[in-house]
């Protein structure tokens, strides 16, 4: 069996994007158990097909983006006698690119699998662009699939609302080794916070549907008691007129002193900020299945999610107190857990135990395996 992963960019693994992280460790742990798997992807400023070496485990295959709904270059490479995979994985949504090497994919009768990465979200097909794409290019591209990769069940529900009749499989993200062995390291590395504090983190880009003054705001609801113990620390970038927002409402509601801007942090640096937080705390208004979340659960972090995190099929699994997305019902998690060091140490346990039986790339790979197996069978 020969696997071909289709994504956008240079796959970095430690950088923001979570598609690539998904897609670097899908291709090296399909390649360990000895499944084919290669990564073309279509790269910005890309003016020829050019052999990326990311790595000694991974190659990606760069190709121009596509220029006028068309992309020849990719379409003949397509058609060739050397692109003979059993199947096309893509990691691609919203980008013109994928719908232009369609049809030569059908010319050879390959299937084509396409994992959502929650983009199809009802709340972010937001903006009038969005919306007609999804009845047009989005549509042609999702209904002519084989099979659809949701990463959670909650997922696969809006798929089905939409009309969708093709299988789809659920597959969450997971940590792999070397991630594993990241978080290690950071170990070794002294804490950013002061002990004096109970120190709270979020990791991410800064953007509307994160909730971020969601987090902020619930400040406003604790006891000035319970609040002068806490520290937020919002770890990463984002988008600059959420930034602006976030920053312009801390500083009306008096709040500068108990939340830290780290901008962005990577590889262990960024496991430094997590592993020596007190809480991981994650409200979001929407999610997949997020990095964020399995690399606090990897440290062994208690944490506070919302239910539009797509954990809720998990929570019997007491690894994290569940909040609403409003500040009043975070400030309520948030002086539940600060409270008792004891819950927060056995969420942390769980939560570690979790990343072990659940959420590890040794054993997810298998149900990818079979999944292809599937859908290669049924095309």
């Amino acid at each position: 069996m020969k696997i071909c992963l289709i994504t956008h960019g240079r796959v970095n693994p430690d950088g923001e994007n979570g598609v690539t992280r998904t897609v670097y460790n899908l291709n090296k742990y399909l390649n360990n158990k000895g499944v084919v798997s290669e990564i073309f992807s279509f790269n910005d400023n890309q003016t020829a097909v050019e052999d990326f070496q990311r790595d000694k485990d991974t190659k990606i295959k760069l190709f121009p983006r596509s220029k006028f709904f068309k992309n020849k270059t990719f379409n003949d490479f397509i058609l060739s006698d050397e692109f003979d995979f059993d199947i096309v994985h893509f990691h691609l949504m919203w980008m013109i690119d994928k719908n232009t090497i369609l049809k030569a994919l059908k010319k050879k009768k390959i299937p084509y699998t396409i994992t959502i990465h929650g983009a199809y979200a009802p709340n972010l097909i937001d903006t009038i662009k969005k919306k007609v794409s999804m009845m047009t290019i989005e549509k042609t591209y999702i209904e002519n699939a084989n099979a659809l990769h949701a990463l959670c069940y909650e997922e696969k529900y809006y798929l089905r609302n939409l009309g969708l009749k093709m299988p789809i499989y659920v597959i969450p993200n997971g940590i792999s080794s070397s991630e594993l062995q990241k978080i290690n390291n950071s170990k070794e590395l002294p804490s950013p916070f002061s002990s004096n504090f109970i120190n709270i983190v979020w990791v991410g880009r800064i953007r509307e549907d994160k909730n971020i003054i969601g987090i902020v705001g619930a400040l406003n609801y604790l006891k000035k008691e319970i609040r002068d113990t806490i520290k937020i620390h919002l770890v990463g970038n984002g988008i600059e007129n959420c930034i602006f927002k976030v920053k312009e409402f801390i500083k009306n509601n008096s709040l500068e002193e108990y939340v830290i801007f780290h901008g962005p942090k990577y590889k262990e640096e960024k496991y430094q900020f997590i592993i020596h937080s007190d809480i991981y705390i994650q409200p979001s208004f929407s999610e997949g299945i997020s990095f964020s979340i399995l690399d606090a659960m990897a440290c062994a972090k208690p944490m506070i999610l919302s239910r539009q995190t797509n954990m809720t099929y998990y929570f019997n699994k007491n690894f994290y107190a569940m909040t609403e997305t409003y500040p009043e019902d975070i400030a309520f998690r948030i002086k539940t857990l600060a409270e008792n060091e004891n819950l927060r140490s056995k969420l942390g346990g769980n939560a570690k135990k979790m990343i072990e039986e659940v959420f590890d790339w040794n054993s997810l790979i298998f149900e990818y395996i079979d999944m292809y197996k599937k859908i290669i069978k049924n095309a």
